[in-house]
């Protein structure tokens, strides 16, 4: 931990414009853009003047730790560090894992506070348009939920999703029947809380022909698109089952709404609660943001596993096409709030005022709420004071594999 009495606030690296001019003469071909999670919050806190000085220090900081790159202001909280041929793509990648665990581990001290830096960071190796690739990877760290993207190239990831070439269109297709068929798909769990109890949301992982772990933005939508979505919601069914069966333990698992409206999802689903007798331990999270126009068939649906047990959560509501009128159709149990607009909570007087009407809805109504993507101590207190009942975020832990779950 630095302790600094004080410290000019100028930042004297190379700025974006630096970086482009770079790029261009291709000096390198990785480049890590990070980015300060809630940095808004130590401005408000701590005022702008102390808020420049951190960033002074984070500058230093990476400087330090980056040794074998070159460091990069892009402007406001942004940050970039860049590698060429001489450094490979692994000690590149385990380098910027590296500066997030140690900012976020080891506090700033500057006039006598301590002041803990979370970075996520966005990873580009190998593409012709370095820049935009590592910012968009930035970007799906907040989709992901995810303090480290990372897009290569040369390993078929996807920088851009709408612009899949044929090519990386039948790697990820075979990527997909493969893990089915060899049943290469595991089960992440990341915690629920509240004061008086821990429930888990199960979150499905793919291993690739190398055995690493991809995340569902890589295959979830081409699965859809190739109609093999379905067998891995069956997957996810069997797996969390199994696991669950003995730990006396709450979970829950994502369901989307084409998942509802497919009987044989719905009769493998219905199948195993009755042969694991999980149900009332079961949570099913449908999936909200996607529109609900079978309002029929999903009440149907609900009313049968409401019958085994199973309770309901409607997930991701406050953004896309959040409806009230139809919570109270659905009999719902659980409202998640997205976590886009948790991030927001401490930086916007909107954002506050949204979960303030969610939540005071929600509880007029019966139905339990739960903060999602709770990443820092000011996200978890100002939820508290709103009342919300459940916290879910990296602050109190990430996804992990169920097997290293102490249940």
């Amino acid at each position: 931990m630095e302790k600094i009495e004080d410290v000019d606030s100028e930042i004297l690296f190379p700025n974006r414009k630096d970086f482009i001019k770079d790029n261009i003469a291709k000096e390198f071909n990785k480049v890590a853009i990070f980015d300060i999670s809630g940095f808004g919050n130590i401005n408000h806190y701590y005022g702008y003047d102390f808020g420049e000085k951190i960033l002074k220090m984070v500058s230093i900081r990476l400087e330090n730790k980056f040794l074998n790159g070159k460091i990069y202001y892009l402007g406001a909280d942004i940050f970039a560090a860049t590698s060429n041929e001489t450094v490979s793509k692994d000690r590149f990648v385990q380098a910027v894992k590296s500066i997030i665990w140690y900012f976020g581990y080891s506090p700033i001290e500057l006039n006598g506070y301590k002041v803990y830096i979370p970075l996520r960071a966005g990873v580009a190796i190998n593409y012709a348009e370095l820049l935009f690739c590592a910012e968009y990877a930035l970007k799906q760290t907040r989709v992901l939920k995810h303090n480290l993207v990372v897009y290569d190239n040369e390993e078929h990831h996807i920088c851009n999703p709408s612009s899949l070439s044929i090519e990386q269109e039948l790697y990820w297709e075979m990527q997909i029947i493969q893990a089915i068929k060899k049943d290469k798909f595991e089960i992440f769990a990341q915690s629920i809380n509240s004061q008086n109890e821990k429930k888990y949301e199960i979150l499905i992982r793919m291993k690739d022909s190398k055995d690493e772990i991809v995340s569902p933005y890589f295959f979830i939508n081409r699965a859809k698109k190739i109609n093999l979505y379905n067998e891995i919601t069956k997957k996810v069914i069997q797996k969390s089952f199994e696991f669950f069966e003995d730990k006396n333990v709450e979970f829950s698992i994502n369901f989307s709404i084409s998942d509802i409206l497919e009987k044989d999802v719905v009769d493998f689903l219905i199948q195993k609660i009755y042969e694991f007798d999980i149900g009332y331990f079961l949570t099913i999270e449908i999936t909200e943001s996607e529109g609900i126009d079978n309002i029929e068939e999903v009440v149907s649906f609900i009313k049968i596993v409401k019958n085994l047990g199973v309770k309901i959560a409607i997930d991701d509501f406050g953004t896309g096409y959040s409806n009230f009128s139809y919570l109270v159709k659905l009999q719902a149990d659980f409202i998640k709030l997205d976590g886009s607009i948790i991030q927001e909570i401490n930086k916007t007087k909107t954002a506050k005022a949204v979960v303030e009407a969610i939540v005071f809805f929600a509880q007029k109504i019966g139905i339990k709420t739960v903060a999602e993507f709770v990443s820092s101590k000011e996200i978890f207190e100002t939820c508290k004071e709103l009342n919300i009942d459940y916290f879910q975020g990296y602050w109190f832990d990430e996804p992990k594999n169920v097997k290293e779950l102490k249940l």
